[in-house]
């Protein structure tokens, strides 16, 4: 089975990487007439789906049966949509104001990102201040109701697509190669938007109760996979939870020599801009006990993916380590009770890591990670500046990873015969 996974794998990053390629190319060369023919293409296979119906339904169980008259509709509003220049044009106009929007949603993290460097005096920033420039006038051009921007933002997403095709094919073509990288050198990822990836921690979650619904397990049993009989030296966590939006994105940690390493907005004293941005907390745990306050108080699942290092690996990642350590000061997080929305009144997160998980907790003196903001500099941005020291290729082009982008690099290097995972569990 395992085989089998890692040739789908393979053969899916390629054929995924090859249609994105093809698609971009596409909306470079024929701009409009691409996403028109596959409106048309669309209102085909319903039209196709609703005569299938049709054909079929005799064969069909009664209780499977859709109502002969909503079959008949659907074919009828196919046939005469098919054509429809009116629905196309509003279709085209949707497109272009989803990418706009996209594009100042974008500016805006870079533009927020760069007034807290400034703040804290971080250096270099200039490029956060280009990045919100650009991609701001690019969204405000876009979706400005004076003139036509459909062709140019096809174009943009034509270039946007043949880089993400690239590096899906990179992927698929050193899919089965073993992992040499002596230098520990970076390479940047051309990854989906943000908006898409965000939904992976809790998408995940789903397809595993699926999975294992099937199965009578119990309630706090370990699931574990491993890859082969290398010994996992780091841990990454990636937390999901479905008791909450911003849970359900997911949360990431590092393990490493059984204390866990994790970053975040952990003094709701400093909170700010609907708790976006705040003091940048760093805690360190111990593993057990923080597992299983991190399931009592969220009810949140557990990823555990299992990187095996060589020893230079180790030596670059202790070195980052001791940098950090350099930039850390003692923080005593309050006694004081919060109220929650349920009308509970609990101690704050922060201290109960410090008595129940024997968490000490830290706050930084400088560096980016002085404050916190959820869209940029985040618990991913510290956990991937600590891992990124063994090589991973996870970085980027504008450097905002969420937990669902470091997911999904994982689960693809798990499956790699010579990728860096070598087990995952869950908690």
């Amino acid at each position: 089975m395992a085989k089998v996974s890692e040739t789908y794998s393979k053969w899916r990053s390629l054929g995924e990487g090859a249609l994105a390629i093809i698609l971009g190319l596409l909306l470079i060369c024929f701009g409009q007439l691409v996403p028109r023919l596959g409106y048309q293409l669309l209102m085909g296979y319903f039209s196709l789906s609703a005569v299938w119906h049709l054909l079929t339904r005799w064969f069909q169980e009664k209780s499977r049966r859709e109502n002969i008259f909503v079959t008949l509709a659907k074919l009828f509003l196919a046939v005469i949509l098919f054509d429809s220049v009116i629905l196309q044009d509003i279709a085209l106009y949707l497109l272009v104001i989803i990418i706009g929007s996209y594009q100042l949603f974008t500016g805006l993290i870079s533009l927020i990102t760069w007034f807290l460097y400034r703040k804290n005096h971080i250096h270099p920033r200039i490029n956060y201040l280009f990045d919100a420039l650009w991609m701001m006038g690019f969204g405000l051009y876009s979706i400005s109701p004076f003139h036509d921007a459909t062709n140019f933002e096809l174009l943009l997403l034509g270039f946007y697509l043949i880089m993400l095709g690239a590096s899906s094919l990179r992927d698929g073509f050193f899919f089965e190669k073993g992992r040499s990288n002596p230098k520990l050198k970076r390479r940047m990822r051309m990854t989906l938007p943000i908006f898409v990836t965000a939904l992976i921690p809790i998408s995940t979650l789903r397809r595993w109760n699926e999975r294992l619904s099937s199965h009578q397990v119990e309630e706090n049993e370990v699931h574990s996979e491993r890859k082969n009989e290398k010994s996992a030296d780091l841990e990454i966590f990636i937390h999901t939870s479905e008791s909450s939006f911003f849970l359900a994105m997911g949360h990431v940690d590092i393990c490493y020599q059984g204390q866990v390493i994790s970053y975040g907005s952990y003094d709701p004293h400093s909170e700010r801009l609907f708790g976006t941005i705040g003091d940048g907390v760093l805690f360190k745990a111990n593993r057990e006990k923080y597992i299983e306050l991190c399931k009592r108080e969220s009810q949140k699942t557990l990823f555990a993916y299992g990187l095996s290092l060589s020893e230079q690996q180790k030596k670059a990642i202790e070195e980052r380590l001791r940098e950090i350590e350099g930039l850390l000061i003692p923080w005593e997080p309050s006694s004081q009770l919060l109220k929650r929305r349920e009308g509970e009144v609990k101690h704050t997160y922060s201290y109960q890591l410090k008595h129940e998980a024997d968490a000490t907790l830290y706050k930084f003196t400088s560096s980016k990670f002085k404050t916190y903001f959820v869209l940029s500099t985040n618990c991913v941005l510290l956990a991937d500046s600590i891992v990124g020291e063994a090589g991973t290729d996870i970085l980027s082009p504008q450097g905002f990873i969420v937990p669902g982008t470091y997911q999904d690099y994982l689960d693809l290097e798990f499956k790699k015969p010579g990728g860096i995972v070598v087990s995952r569990s869950i908690y």
